[in-house]
């Protein structure tokens, strides 16, 4: 299936590997020029060298999204890179501290942790989108999380910013209204990584599971995270429902938050 992305400009942003990186790729490989992201200068070009050697156009853009002023000046590269972003990936996020539990977050946690996400998506929205909204065209995708929705109870400044991820695609989905420019959210379940890998490895040796991957994967994908597929996510599964978002076939898809998680969270509404 041809997405029709030949021409269009993206930033990713969180794209020095990961979800992010995948994005990069794909929306690559579909024939967007991609600005990609991240805190770390070598990351970034790795994924850009590797953009590069299969054939597409990538540039590099560095900044921490956590600081407002790193923030403005991403949107400065990406635009000059790019003459003009169509598509905006809001990728980056996490927590700001990952060792606090609920008693111990801080109303400075809560603060960063929300720039961290939502924070930095509105500042990129603010610059990014008249100019979508003046050519008629553009695609807004912001990378939230099941946590959003369904929350775990020691990280709640983690789960209150993805929500309120979800509240700005909404918002600004209405804001944007009648002029070519969608914004979604997706909120990922459990997707595979390095650190989810080692985590559940560890788990496994804990648990005295079968030490290979498959049995360890498909074990706790039914035992502690509950995945009615049996298995956790791939970043390319991510990466795939957020270019079909970036695409004009996908114009219809507005406000709307788009669970992928192998069937976790199910809604009727």
């Amino acid at each position: 299936m041809d997405l029709q992305l030949s021409g269009r400009r993206a930033l990713v942003t969180g794209a020095s590997d990961g979800i992010g990186a995948s994005t990069a790729r794909f929306l690559a490989a579909e024939g967007a020029t991609v600005a990609v992201h991240g805190r770390s200068a070598e990351k970034v070009a790795a994924v850009v060298a590797s953009i590069v050697a299969d054939g597409g156009v990538a540039h590099p853009v560095t900044g921490d999204v956590g600081i407002e002023a790193d923030v403005e000046a991403v949107a400065k590269a990406a635009s000059s890179a790019l003459g003009a972003v169509d598509i905006l990936v809001c990728n980056a996020g996490g927590r700001a501290r990952a060792e606090p539990g609920y008693a111990d977050t801080t109303a400075d946690d809560y603060r960063a942790s929300f720039q961290l996400n939502a924070g930095y998506s509105a500042q990129l929205i603010n610059r990014l989108a008249p100019a979508m909204r003046e050519q008629g065209y553009g695609r807004i995708i912001l990378v939230a999380s099941a946590a959003a929705t369904q929350p775990m109870g020691h990280q709640p400044d983690y789960g209150m910013a993805k929500a309120a991820m979800v509240n700005l695609a909404v918002s600004t989905s209405k804001w944007l209204r009648g002029c070519g420019v969608t914004v979604n959210a997706i909120s990922p379940g459990a997707v595979l990584t390095s650190q989810l890998r080692d985590y559940l490895e560890r788990t496994g040796l804990r648990k005295g599971w079968p030490a290979d991957w498959e049995t360890i994967e498909k074990t706790a994908a039914e035992t502690m995270l509950k995945i009615p597929v049996g298995r956790v996510g791939r970043v390319e599964e991510i990466a795939s429902m957020i270019a079909y978002l970036a695409s004009p076939w996908a114009g219809f898809v507005n406000g709307a938050n788009i669970h992928v998680d192998g069937g976790v969270i199910g809604t009727m509404t």
